[in-house]
C-alpha cells in the first residue's frame, strides 16, 4: 500500500480591489446579473461570466425547474452559451459568484467541473476559474484541472481495443 497526498494550488485574494481590472470587472458582471438568477425553490441563486479570447463576454445563471433535475447551473448555461455563439473561441476565464455569504467562495458541482474539463481538453489551454460567494475571499485556480484533477476525458471512454 502506498499514501498519497495531492496538493491543489490557487491564489486567495482578501477583496475585489487587489484584482487586476479585466478580473474584477469580470467579477462586477456577474454579480449584477444575479439578479437573473431563477432560483425559486433553492433561493440560492448563482451567476457566471465568461470571458472568451475574442474579448466577448458571456453571462449565465441558475436555471431551476419544479422538476428539479431539470434545472441548469450558471456556469453551464453559460459555457453552453458560449460554445453555441462563439464555436472557433477559446474560454479563458470562468467567473462563479453567489449570492450567498460566506467566508469562502462556494465551488462549482461535480457535474459543472466536469463539463468545464471537457473544454479546458477540448481546446487545448487551461481556463482561469474565479470564485466569489456574497462578501468572501476571492479564489483564482489557473486550470480547472486543479478543481478536478482525476477527471476522464474521451480518450478515456473511447478507447478501440
Amino acid at each position: 500500500m502506498k499514501e498519497t497526498t495531492l496538493n491543489i494550488k490557487f491564489t486567495e485574494y482578501d477583496h475585489i480591489n487587489e484584482l487586476n481590472v479585466n478580473d474584477a470587472q469580470l467579477i462586477q458582471s456577474a454579480e449584477e446579473n444575479l439578479k437573473n438568477a431563477y432560483a425559486p425553490y433553492s433561493l440560492f441563486k448563482v451567476s457566471s461570466a465568461i470571458q472568451l479570447n475574442n474579448a466577448k463576454m458571456v453571462l449565465g445563471t441558475n436555471q431551476e425547474n419544479a422538476a428539479y433535475p431539470s434545472g441548469l447551473c450558471a456556469e453551464r448555461v453559460a459555457i453552453f452559451s458560449a460554445k453555441s455563439t462563439y464555436p472557433t473561441a477559446n474560454v479563458e476565464t470562468v467567473v462563479i459568484v453567489t449570492a450567498q455569504e460566506n467566508s469562502t467562495p462556494f465551488s462549482p458541482c461535480g457535474g459543472c467541473r466536469q463539463v468545464l474539463m471537457e473544454y479546458e481538453l477540448t481546446q487545448k489551454k487551461p481556463i482561469r476559474v474565479i470564485l466569489k460567494s456574497g462578501n468572501s475571499k476571492i479564489w483564482i485556480f489557473n486550470s480547472v484541472k486543479d478543481l478536478l484533477p482525476f477527471a476522464f476525458d474521451a480518450d478515456d471512454i473511447l478507447k478501440k481495443e
